[in-house]
């Protein structure tokens, strides 16, 4: 970590980006082209229509074609030991093709969608993130950072470096955090099952939130299901089904990689956003940087509140 003008950082992911994208710009070797060409299929026939009416009706019916799921042990845990990082921009579908997303909501959230492009055209943009808030799930698959994934027999975690946010997704058995007791989280609530060397995920229980800056919005009745599955030495898929009958017209279904990152000695390291967190929002709803000597701004190497830091708008 180093700094900038006396005291805006760049951040050792960001620095890891960069230095790594050569690595994976080269793609996968020359042999396993024709395999993920069958992939690229399978994955295609992925978006095709199901006639699921829920997420959760999806996962059972995965569930019931793996006859409940494998009986994981330390032995059989497949190896997706490393650093990895998302290779497909920041679009939630990475086959959208310029702003148009490929989902099909519902007229309130187009709208909405709308009123939120025509604010960007006139620049006024503004990113919850830049007030260190977590992306959240389902933004969480489309975030750059770093990451890592940690298997258990019991358990998963898929970590990713940005505000060190952390899935974890229970495959001993349990089931959702019963109605009465569940409220919205970042994360929401993951369950999952192995398939073969397939690990397979129903997430419930999520806040309403952004799928990015310039994607659209959805609600807090918003669920997933995702297949992972390592797919070659350096690439691990994630097919993901979204389901949102407030927001989505039908379940949005798409395909992301993460790449592994092969430079020598990387690690993730825990970093905090408030050290560097001068931006702020306009009543406009644009993002304006605090630069040092202005009121409001907070030194990176003095953390904590400043008291004459003027209030986000909501």
């Amino acid at each position: 970590m180093r700094s900038l003008g006396g005291g805006l950082r760049v951040g050792a992911a960001v620095m890891t980006l960069l230095i790594a994208a050569p690595v994976l710009a080269q793609g996968p070797p020359a042999e396993a082209a024709a395999a993920h060409l069958t992939r690229d299929r399978y994955a295609q026939g992925w978006k095709a229509d199901r006639a699921y009416r829920t997420a959760w009706d999806e996962y059972q019916a995965m569930k019931a074609s793996a006859r409940g799921g494998a009986k994981m042990t330390w032995a059989r845990l497949p190896d997706w030991t490393g650093l990895w990082t998302h290779e497909n921009g920041f679009a939630v579908d990475p086959d959208q093709q310029g702003r148009t997303p490929t989902a099909e909501l519902t007229p309130e959230y187009q709208k909405r969608f709308d009123e939120k492009m025509a604010r960007v055209a006139r620049g006024d943009e503004w990113d919850p993130l830049s007030a260190c808030l977590p992306a959240g799930h389902p933004r969480w698959l489309v975030e750059p950072f770093l990451r890592e994934f940690i298997l258990r027999p019991e358990e998963a975690w898929l970590v990713t470096e940005q505000n060190a946010e952390i899935r974890r997704v229970y495959t001993d058995g349990r089931g959702h955090v019963p109605e009465d007791e569940a409220y919205p989280l970042w994360e929401g609530d993951s369950i999952g099952f192995w398939d073969g060397d397939t690990l397979v995920i129903h997430t419930n229980h999520l806040k309403a939130g952004s799928y990015q800056r310039q994607q659209p919005d959805h609600s807090d009745q918003v669920e997933t299901v995702e297949r992972w599955r390592r797919v070659g030495p350096d690439r691990i898929e994630a097919l993901v089904a979204i389901y949102d009958p407030v927001a989505l017209r039908k379940p949005w279904r798409v395909r992301h990689t993460y790449g592994r990152v092969t430079t020598p000695n990387l690690r993730i390291n825990h970093w905090s956003c408030e050290e560097n967190n001068n931006v702020v929002q306009t009543p406009e709803g644009s993002s304006n940087f605090i630069l040092p000597g202005e009121k409001g701004y907070k030194d990176p190497d003095k953390p904590g509140p400043s008291p004459s830091a003027p209030a986000a708008q909501p």
